[in-house]
């Protein structure tokens, strides 16, 4: 796809070589039209538009049938974005003589083009290519733009649901607003407002259904341009770009920083891995801060802009960039990457995939660890202008975008919601957010939480909670043992199973107490381990599914050699009372037995079955019942 500005070049340049390519009619020398011909071409030539015209009109009038001043009015008309005077010109001019050129097919098909004739316009592309032409520049033009207005029929035709909504006169202002992201829940954004040639960050809060409490990102805005930023699902990490030649290795490069008890950390240039000599902008980070996909024109793409990816390693260090696939990148410009927190739904700006305009919106789909071909995200969505970058909320529902589109006077950019289309949707993904808190005191506590997939006992990631509230991302189709520990605590564990398909999103928000260790006390509170698994109706225990579990709970008793528990186990009402108190008390044994093979003394551990005597929610639902079927530990003296 070319830009509007090079066809506009190319036609200007071959109709004017052309009218001097055929000697199909000639003026007299020394007549009237001869006389008012030269003198618009004078004035033609110094682009005195007003006063050629006047002059090509009087030849017109004295030889109607010169063919000339006709090709020279519709360029005219053409430089000066008169299409409609422009496509008249050149079919009057058909008619005088259909063979003079046949490059006229090729103009008069881009100003239908123009004119979103496109029926017409590919109509005469096909005219063109079925009469012989020496120049084969204008050959794959006009077969690449009929293939562009089949598409652009089809897709216009076939539109998608769009109804965008801006957002409040709180973003949205005079001055330029663009590239907004959103943490997690939805509650903050933080977007780029450019006033007078400054860039900045500002951040405003969701409260009650309106954006307010707007401010600009004092820790982060400095007096240079500050722009293209990504956040973290709990809005706790930051990368941007900076155009600075005083802190860059390149015209620009990509910062990093992070918030800790809600301030911003100095920020820091991410280096000469990530950044290069070239451009480096537009970053967007995968929801666990491990993926860092951004726009680059560094040598080693496919030419111009290209996305890149780079992984960041167990030793926390960012890997050297990979340039994504031709299913992604072109030999045009391919940026503004978003990646939606499913970590397979890739989103972007192209100029080189088949599009409606100068820069469409794609996405593509990560199948089998590779890129699935893009696809447009359709009309109206895309249209013939430019579209920039896109984020789409972790439901998938929402998708926020800027455009000057909808602006009649003032063409400044302005931040706009809609609802996402079915047909290009993300997976939806949930998240869970709390807070840690001292059990006793209430005091706000800074843990380490740890996220395992029980169906593998993987462990998907780690995070620092500072005292503040976190917020992480859980994907479909996992089962997980979410853990929080802090030194000289006991360990805390839940459990979160996500179907595969979130048609119906629920976020979990939850509130953790923690219970310091105290040997000296008689007995504690106490602790449900949530992902310790059995088989059915069976005491044998699932030691892979449980691993991780089993695991904190003996690291538990090594690291506090005094500590002694005791392992009660629990059932719901299913069944007899006998059964019931049978099938807990093996199961406890179970897990104590697992303690024992793994060197914890005999005298520090004790195990006992409750049955179904001690239930903590109803017997009446499945979930009561899963609650009430439950192993625990509590410290005994």
């Amino acid at each position: 796809m070319q830009k509007s500005i090079s066809i506009s070049v190319l036609v200007v340049f071959f109709l004017v070589n052309a009218l001097w390519s055929q000697n199909s009619d000639v003026l007299l020398k020394g007549t009237k039209p001869e006389k008012y011909y030269k003198k618009a071409l004078e004035y033609f030539n110094k682009r005195n538009f007003p006063k050629a015209k006047v002059n090509f009109e009087r030849t017109i009038q004295l030889k109607p049938d010169y063919i000339r001043p006709y090709l020279y009015l519709a360029t005219l008309y053409y430089e000066t974005f008169d299409y409609h005077n422009c496509e008249r010109y050149y079919k009057k001019a058909l008619a005088i003589d259909s063979s003079f050129n046949v490059e006229i097919y090729f103009s008069l098909a881009i100003v239908l083009e123009k004119e979103n004739k496109f029926d017409e316009s590919l109509l005469y592309y096909k005219k063109f290519l079925l009469n012989p032409s020496n120049n084969p520049g204008l050959i794959r033009k006009a077969k690449s733009n009929s293939r562009q207005i089949e598409f652009r029929n089809r897709i216009t035709r076939e539109p998608v649901s769009f109804n965008p909504i801006p957002l409040n006169r709180n973003i949205n202002t005079l001055y330029n607003e663009y590239f907004p992201v959103l943490t997690g829940d939805n509650e903050k954004m933080i977007f780029t407002r450019r006033t007078d040639n400054q860039e900045d960050f500002y951040e405003s809060d969701y409260i009650n259904g309106q954006w307010t409490n707007v401010a600009p990102v004092s820790d982060i805005n400095t007096s240079g341009n500050e722009g293209a930023n990504t956040i973290a699902v709990d809005g706790k990490t930051m990368i941007f770009t900076i155009c600075d030649r005083r802190r860059t290795y390149g015209s620009c490069d990509l910062f990093i920083c992070k918030k800790q008890n809600g301030i911003w950390s100095q920020i820091k240039n991410m280096g000469d891995v990530i950044n290069s000599e070239s451009w480096d902008s537009h970053p967007s980070l995968s929801h666990d801060g491990r993926i860092l996909y951004f726009s680059s024109d560094r040598p080693g793409g496919y030419g111009g802009k290209d996305i890149w990816v780079s992984h960041l390693s167990d030793k926390g260090n960012w890997t050297k960039p990979e340039c994504l696939d031709t299913s992604i990148n072109t030999s045009a410009d391919d940026f503004t990457p978003f990646i939606h927190a499913d970590n397979q739904t890739l989103y972007f700006t192209s100029t080189g995939h088949q599009g409606l305009g100068d820069s469409d919106l794609f996405m593509s789909k990560k199948v089998n660890d590779k890129w699935s071909k893009a696809v447009n995200l359709g009309y109206p969505i895309n249209t013939e202008d430019h579209e920039g970058g896109i984020f789409i909320t972790l439901d998938g529902k929402t998708a926020y975008f800027c455009t000057d589109r909808y602006q009649k006077t003032d063409k400044n950019l302005d931040i706009y919601y809609f609802d996402v289309p079915p047909s290009i949707k993300p997976e939806p993904v949930s998240f869970v957010k709390g807070f840690v808190f001292d059990l006793l005191s209430g005091e706000i506590l800074d843990a380490e939480i740890n996220i395992y997939d029980n169906n593998s006992s993987v462990l998907v990631n780690t995070i620092k909670s500072d005292k503040d509230s976190f917020l992480i991302a859980l994907q479909g189709g996992v089962d997980y043992n979410f853990t929080i520990q802090k030194e000289n605590y006991i360990f805390h564990s839940e459990r979160f199973v996500l179907p595969e398909n979130l048609s119906r999103f629920k976020p979990f928000y939850v509130k953790i107490g923690l219970q310091k260790i105290a040997i000296d006390t008689i007995k504690s509170q106490p602790v449900i381990l949530n992902n310790i698994f059995f088989e059915s109706n069976s005491s044998v225990l699932d030691t892979v599914k449980s691993g991780p579990e089993l695991k904190n709970l003996l690291k538990l008793l090594e690291k506090n050699p005094d500590l002694c528990i005791r392992i009660n186990g629990h059932s719901d009402d299913s069944g007899t009372e006998d059964y019931n108190m049978k099938l807990s008390e093996s199961r406890a044994r179970a897990v104590y037995n697992y303690l024992i093979i793994n060197n914890i003394q005999e005298k520090r551990i004790s195990f006992k079955g409750f049955g179904e005597t001690k239930p903590v929610a109803s017997n009446a639902t499945e979930e009561g019942r899963q609650k009430n079927r439950r192993t625990e530990f509590e410290i005994v003296k």
